[in-house]
């Protein structure tokens, strides 16, 4: 074979075949080297493949027994599961050793924050006459009196400055010289200011009761009250707190609008009938208020309510023609209805003092007034008033207003009255 070659070499034979066969053997590598590259390539992936979905399977078979809902396997939607993988997205990923999932723990809900619990407000403590007296006791005469009577010497100056610090409580003149008469005709029983305190007290208890008189009781239908007073003394709110008072009861209000001069009067009034449920008899402005009385009588007798609440323009005490407008009222609900008006109330401001005291006066004298409503108590140092006009009039004051709320008009209780006067 050596001999061949070389032989071969020097002939140049050996380039005739070998050139030819190696140009052969690279044609055949060129043409079949790609496709079985392409095959190796496509086996691979096919591998990989087979690799992946095996490791799906694995992986579900070792979820399944932790799945909690068997009817609703993981991973499927519209009743077919989805693919983990999908052939055309396959990528070759590093095998990595596969550990059971554990089961995802449901997270702790965040704490939720709280506000400090507080306690409710406290609520206002109910308005009373000793409530309603604060001012008069602090501000008013009260303060004075009290101070004076813990001298323990009773003496001329003792005496004296008693009876200034009486003629500024708004009593009245007649009231003071009466109390100062007894008092000097007993001065030789007091051996201190304590014994003058308690007989003032005894003294004033004493007028008080004997002129005392319930809120009158509904006792036939319609009952009739004329309600009476001057401007600003709070008439026409008094009506709407006594008519939200008679359907407590159970008994049937019919408002009339008599104050026709002045037309907030007749709207604060409806108000008062739209918050109580009860009908409002009214006209227009400027009308005849003794032809709304009369209309407002025959009403109620016709719808037969229970009571009907007059009321009547404010007027000065010292108005002639409108204090005879007044009377004219009062005649007019005679001629409606024989016997009425039933009661005839008139309404002071406490804050008035001794003027309050002349208007009772005034309109006693124009018609009969048979009670009183004190209103705004709580707001003044004057309560002395209360005292004057029991005492000079021999009229009873039925209420008492002792703050806004509806049902701080409270009746009047005179010995209530004298003890936180008093106290």
């Amino acid at each position: 074979m050596q001999a061949w070659i070389e032989e071969s070499l020097k002939n140049g034979e050996l380039f005739f075949y070998i050139v030819p066969a190696v140009l052969l053997i690279l044609l055949l590598i060129v043409i079949f080297w790609p496709e079985k590259k392409k095959k190796t390539k496509e086996e691979n992936e096919e591998t990989e493949l087979d690799k992946l979905i095996k490791a799906d399977k694995k992986l579900k078979a070792e979820i399944e027994p932790v799945v909690e809902n068997k009817e609703e396997p993981p991973f499927k939607e519209a009743g077919k599961e989805i693919q983990l993988f999908e052939e055309q997205d396959v990528q070759t990923f590093p095998e990595t050793s596969q550990k059971p999932i554990e089961p995802e723990q449901p997270a702790e809900p965040a704490p939720v924050e709280t506000l400090p619990e507080t306690s409710p407000e406290p609520e206002q403590p109910a308005a009373t006459i000793k409530s309603g007296l604060e001012k008069t006791k602090k501000g008013g005469f009260m303060s004075r009196l009290l101070g004076l009577f813990k001298n323990s010497v009773v003496d001329d100056d003792l005496i004296e400055e008693l009876e200034e610090i009486l003629y500024t409580a708004d009593m009245g003149v007649t009231t003071v010289s009466w109390l100062m008469d007894l008092v000097n005709k007993n001065r030789l029983k007091f051996t201190s200011g304590d014994d003058v305190k308690q007989f003032l007290k005894e003294q004033i208890r004493e007028v008080l009761v004997a002129n005392h008189k319930s809120f009158p009781e509904i006792t036939e239908k319609p009952t009739i009250f004329l309600m009476v007073g001057v401007n600003g003394a709070g008439k026409t709110t008094t009506i709407g707190k006594l008519a939200h008072k008679f359907i407590a009861q159970g008994k049937v209000p019919m408002l009339a609008a008599g104050d026709t001069f002045r037309a907030a009067a007749v709207e604060q009034l409806k108000v008062w009938g739209e918050r109580n449920n009860c009908t409002v008899i009214s006209d227009k402005d400027g009308a005849d208020p003794a032809s709304v009385a009369f209309n407002a009588v025959n009403s109620a007798i016709s719808k037969d309510v229970d009571v009907l609440l007059v009321d009547t323009a404010g007027r000065l005490q010292n108005r002639v023609n409108l204090m005879e407008e007044l009377v004219k009222i009062n005649r007019v609900i005679g001629k409606a209805k024989p016997g009425a008006p039933h009661e005839t109330i008139i309404v002071i401001d406490a804050n008035n003092g001794q003027n309050a005291l002349t208007q009772a006066k005034q309109f006693s004298e124009a018609v009969k007034v048979t009670g009183i409503i004190v209103t705004k108590l709580d707001g003044s140092a004057k309560g002395g008033v209360i005292i004057g006009i029991s005492k000079e009039l021999g009229l009873p004051v039925y209420l008492v207003g002792v703050g806004e709320k509806i049902e701080d008009l409270k009746p009047f209780d005179p010995n209530e009255f004298v003890e936180a006067l008093f106290e």
